[in-house]
Parts: structure tokens; sequence; C-alpha cells
């Protein structure tokens, strides 16, 4: 059985993610995180390759989403910017908004990938809902709120795993 807190794959940064490699597996659909993972906290809305990268993966075909624990409003800012569905407040890692984003485009869950930052709510939840996963580094850790650092620190002992367990999005 699959470890829930160790992602199928691990990549530096969104922009790095060999999308057509996961669409040859099978995957229509990307559930990005918001914070630390298309952009960092203190941003107001995503750079420009973010932008490009969303606009990509919908010529493609591959349908596009954010799942976040982000407050909606400020979600819907992010969302509304690259031109795609949201879902805020998400409670991750319940499985139900991970289920919502499959039921909204009629998707098995190994049809999607969830890209985010976090081990205990973006992989753990991507591994409970059946998903593959991909972990990115956070974009900017200075200025993550005192909740998010704590759970860094608990992360520490899973990142170790990581390395020897999730394939590197470079590998192929």
């Amino acid at each position: 059985m699959k470890n829930v807190f160790v992602p199928d794959y691990t990549a530096d940064k969104v922009t790095d993610i060999d999308f057509e490699r996961l669409a040859e597996e099978g995957v229509r659909c990307v559930i990005f995180d918001a914070d630390n993972t298309l952009l960092s906290y203190d941003e107001t809305a995503p750079r420009e390759e973010i932008k490009e990268l969303c606009r990509r993966l919908r010529s493609k075909n591959i349908c596009v989403c954010i799942l976040s624990n982000g407050h909606s409003r400020r979600i819907r800012n992010v969302a509304d910017s690259l031109e795609m569905d949201f879902i805020g407040d998400a409670l991750k890692p319940v499985k139900k908004g991970f289920k919502r984003c499959l039921d909204k485009y009629g998707l098995r869950p190994r049809e999607a990938v969830v890209v985010g930052d976090q081990i205990f709510t973006d992989i753990w939840g991507a591994g409970r809902a059946g998903c593959v996963s991909v972990l990115v580094k956070p974009i900017k850790l200075e200025n993550e709120p005192g909740f998010v650092k704590v759970k860094r620190v608990l992360e520490k002992p899973f990142m170790r795993n990581i390395g020897r367990n999730a394939l590197k999005m470079e590998e192929r």
C-alpha cells in the first residue's frame, strides 16, 4: 500500500513539472494548491510564467483547478487571474474538496494530479483521495503564517522518506 505522506513525484517548482508525461500516464486534470505553490503568501497575483503554464495546459485539453485552504475571496482573485475554477476554504487533507474537483470534471482519482508544497495538506489529501501527487518546493518560506511554519517542522522527518521513494519529475 502506498504511503499517503509520500508524493508520486517531486519538482523544484510548478514550471518544472513534465505535464506531458503526466498526460501520457492518463492525467486529464491538474489540481493546484495556491499559496506557496502558484504564488507566495505576499503576492496578490501569479507571475506571467504561471499564467502561461495554465493557458498551455488548457490548450491541451487538461482542466485546471485550484483547491486551497486559503480564504475564498483571495483564492477567487488568484483563480480569476488564471481563468480557472477554484475551491477555497477546502479543509485539506479532507477528501471532500478533492472529490468536488473530480466530480466537476467527471474524472476518476488517477486522472487528476494534485500539485502542492505541503505534505500534511496537499500530498496527504491527494493520497487519501487516490490522486497522483507532485510535491514542489515552497516559493518563499520567510513570510509563511505561523501555523504553516509549525507544519514545516513536523514535515521534516517525512522529507527523508520522500527523497528515497518519490520520482524527481525530471526523470524519464
